[in-house]
């Protein structure tokens, strides 16, 4: 079996870089391990020697565990073209075995023969063979480096459902058998959590003490472990699902098996349905199957969710992922799916749908989705209304997905009152609204009912006055608040001004340049101590505040770490040349961006506003046909005298106040308009007079 070997593709994927800077490691003679195969096109380097480099070097931009786990993932995908079988269908029945056998015990030890031993292990966790038997069985004898990469990835991961997990991230890459048949139905880890929590299951388990969840087409298991997962390792719920691919319905069960469901919590059938007598779900998480656009029929997309909502008893919900194009995107109003939709929508089945964002599904890029909530809303205060959201425009971020659940979930408990809960999506609609005539289904989130109306449009009018308020003040204060500029000081002149580079004043100790930090991802949160500022930051030529590193984690990881100084100047070239100020200073500078202080005795022939301003004006931009922009150290400084970089000084200080005051106005005016535009929009505003 050929060694594992890494390219340089490789690496940077396990250090979380990107490819160019691994080549920068390699040319700059930093003791980067030497390739130990390959040839002159493509190097190949040693993972061991390679993780242990970035170790000591701390050029990684991911935790050690992430690069072992990265390190043991390709060599399965590396190995997998090797494999004469279902490459994934082994590896998995491999985490299972160790799972239900003892996860604490490697599986290669030193018997003479593991693959039998394998197999006989399997016969005791498995005599049924309903999970992994027949997976370990097929596993041939000469494969016990297999065995031995399986049990490196579940060490390096710490459990075997963190293994389980990290092993379908990248079936693609596995080769086919189970990882090709599933993959129509595999959606992103945070719709299934979406998913999940819009379902109820923890209310519901919370509040029974017992759960039975139901998928009626499982796939791969991504919606049922998700649900799995928002329960806790302390719920023991009945799990059962329907999965005509029998490959896909073994996987579903080691998928489970992993995160301690019991063999008789758990009916996953190897069929097209999930017969009656399984019971009464107190959730269904499931979608529709997908098909291609050309092929998709939807009416029988539609007839599904009616197998679907006659499960539910009252109080239990469903949560059905479709095609936006039948479940929620416009539809001609004398279409026979129109006609079907908007019946269903009047029979209380549906209390919410939501449009997604595309690209919630790995292998279907294209497939735009959407979301039914179905509950039994007929005879309760629900009927004849629905809850409408559309974050299709938008990325799906934990944040929205916690605005939607909430959005949700707080409409339908008892004790909602409209006033007390703003929502941040969802909006409130009349069924007879939507269907009689049919209308759109989706629209901007705003408010609905007299009360939040009212209440908006009431916030909106309070908003308008204080912005014309400040308008007034602004206009009134137009010359008593704006700084004179001196801008007469400026004077014809003929002269070869002296200039040198960055590099040459550093190396006079007339300016001092210090590196940035590179912080990593993990530290990084909203509410530390220390600003970091970056090139994000540095671009927009001021901190956001949202990225913070804790003074302890700073002092702790990073010694070598230094803060700001006030007056800083903080330099970067990527992506583009940018300059700005940190007038405040205690901050963490990130890498690529730089520190460029001015050191005391320098101070009359240097502030940081025009030097700031000098290096500005030297944008170092790169040249047509360039390769690269200019160094950091090659962009030039103009050395003015003392007496001409006060006098700048002063003038950059006064421009700097009036557009600060210029800014102020233009946001109060936008501030303003859009006010206007919205209101107008939902109805809430109207205009009213002639004022001039």
């Amino acid at each position: 079996m050929p060694a594992a070997l890494m390219s340089k593709a490789a690496v940077a994927v396990v250090a979380g870089v990107r490819r160019p800077v691994v080549n920068a490691w390699i040319s700059r003679d930093l003791g980067f391990p030497s390739p130990v195969g390959g040839d002159a096109t493509r190097e190949l380097y040693d993972p061991r020697e390679v993780v242990d480099w970035l170790t000591s070097t701390g050029k990684h931009k991911t935790t050690r565990e992430d690069m072992e786990i990265g390190v043991c993932l390709h060599a399965l995908t590396e190995r997998a073209v090797y494999y004469n079988g279902d490459f994934l269908a082994a590896v998995t029945a491999l985490v299972c075995l160790r799972r239900l056998s003892n996860e604490a015990g490697r599986l290669d030890d030193e018997a003479h023969d593991l693959i039998g031993k394998i197999r006989e292990l399997a016969v005791t966790v498995d005599p049924d063979n309903q999970r992994l038997l027949a997976e370990i069985r097929a596993i041939p004898r000469p494969s016990a480096w297999l065995v031995s990469t399986v049990d490196d990835l579940i060490d390096a991961a710490w459990t075997c459902e963190s293994a389980f997990e990290r092993v379908l991230a990248v079936r693609h890459r596995l080769g086919g058998g189970v990882a090709a048949a599933g993959a129509t139905a595999v959606v992103s880890p945070l719709l299934a959590q979406l998913i999940a929590e819009l379902s109820g299951a923890r209310e519901i388990a919370r509040r029974a003490g017992t759960l039975m969840v139901a998928d009626l087409t499982a796939g791969s298991g991504d919606l049922l472990a998700a649900v799995v997962d928002v329960l806790g390792p302390d719920a023991e719920p009945v799990v059962a699902g329907a999965e005509a691919d029998q490959g896909l319905a073994r996987l579903t069960r080691r998928r489970l098996a992993v995160r301690g469901i019991q063999p008789w919590d758990c009916d996953i059938r190897g069929a097209a349905m999930l017969p009656d007598s399984v019971g009464d779900p107190d959730v269904i998480v499931t979608q529709l199957p997908y098909t291609p656009t050309r092929e998709r029929d939807g009416i029988a997309a539609l007839e599904a969710l009616d197998e679907i909502a006659v499960r539910l008893k009252p109080g239990r919900f469903a949560v059905v992922l479709g095609p936006a194009e039948v479940l929620a995107d416009d539809l001609p109003a004398s279409s026979p799916v129109a006609t079907e939709r908007a019946r269903r929508l009047r029979e209380d089945m549906v209390e919410a749908i939501i449009r997604l964002p595309g690209g919630q599904h790995p292998f279907r890029p294209g497939y735009e989705t959407a979301i039914w909530v179905l509950t039994q809303a007929r005879g309760t205060r629900w009927s004849g209304r629905v809850l409408v959201a559309d974050v299709a425009t938008g990325e799906l971020t934990h944040e929205v997905i916690e605005g939607l659940v909430e959005d949700v979930t707080t409409w339908r408990r008892e004790g909602y009152r409209p006033v007390s809960h703003r929502r941040t999506y969802g909006v409130e609609k009349l069924v007879a609204d939507l269907v009689d005539p049919p209308r759109p289904l989706l629209v901007r989130a705003g408010p609905i009912g007299e009360r939040e109306r009212q209440a908006d449009a009431a916030a909106r009018v309070t908003q308008a006055t204080r912005c014309g308020a400040d308008l007034d003040q602004l206009r009134e204060g137009a010359v008593s608040r704006r700084p004179h500029v001196t801008a007469r000081a400026l004077a014809a002149a003929n002269r070869n001004t002296p200039a040198e580079s960055l590099a040459s004043l550093i190396t006079a100790g007339r300016l001092i340049m210090r590196p940035g930090t590179r912080i990593k991802p993990a530290h990084v949160t909203s509410t530390g101590t220390h600003l970091l500022i970056g090139p994000d930051e540095v671009l927009a030529g001021r901190p956001s505040g949202s990225r913070r590193v804790d003074r302890a984690t700073f002092a702790a990881r990073y010694p070598r770490g230094m803060l700001t100084e006030p007056g800083d100047v903080l330099l970067t070239v990527n992506p583009r040349p940018c300059v700005m100020i940190d007038h405040a200073g205690f901050a963490i500078v990130e890498a690529p961006v730089r520190i460029l202080r001015i050191p005391a005795g320098e101070r009359r022939h240097f502030t940081p506003r025009v030097l700031a301003a000098l290096l500005s004006a030297d944008g170092g931009t790169r040249p047509a046909g360039a390769v690269r922009a200019r160094r950091m150290e090659d962009h030039r400084v103009i050395l003015l005298p003392d007496a001409e970089v006060a006098l700048l000084d002063r003038m950059l200080v006064a421009i700097e106040s009036r557009r600060q005051l210029a800014r102020r106005e233009i946001d109060t005016l936008d501030e303003l308009r859009q006010v206007a535009i919205d209101g107008l929009i939902d109805g809430t505003l109207s205009l009213v007079g002639n004022e001039e």
